[in-house]
């Protein structure tokens, strides 16, 4: 996924008629992240049930265990989240309950938020690289 990508131009933009689009394509990354958060993997779904599983309840991509790919995603969904609230005021929608489920068992983890910088810090880290928006 082009998350981070996404992001990237999208915080980099110092021109407000491009903010607009690049936010879209942001959003429209985030939506994808969203929706194969919510998918429900082979495993929740029980052939036998009566019950039909539309939404996934599982903590991480792979299941509930972070996995390698959680410690390469994770990190950066962090940073797209305190960034762009910092500098585009800018959240990630409610709506989206597959990120926000995601992230809420990500923080519960001592490892993820024992090895995380602390949001001051990630501001900091991107006060030179975030444009402000000029005309």
């Amino acid at each position: 996924m082009d998350i981070f990508a996404k992001f990237s131009a999208y915080i980099k933009n110092s021109k407000p008629d491009a903010n607009e689009a690049l936010e879209r394509g942001l959003l429209k990354t985030l939506q994808k992240l969203d929706e194969y958060l919510n998918s429900p993997l082979p495993d929740e779904i029980d052939e036998n049930s009566m019950e039909d599983i539309t939404v996934s309840s599982r903590k991480f991509l792979d299941g509930e265990e972070m996995t390698l790919a959680d410690c390469n995603l994770l990190p950066k969904l962090h940073i797209v989240k305190v960034v762009t609230k910092k500098y585009r005021n800018f959240d990630i929608p409610k709506s989206m309950t597959g990120i926000w489920r995601y992230l809420t068992n990500a923080y519960s983890k001592d490892e993820f938020t024992n090895t995380c910088p602390e949001d001051r810090e990630i501001e900091i880290a991107y006060a030179d690289v975030a444009k402000r928006l000029t005309k």
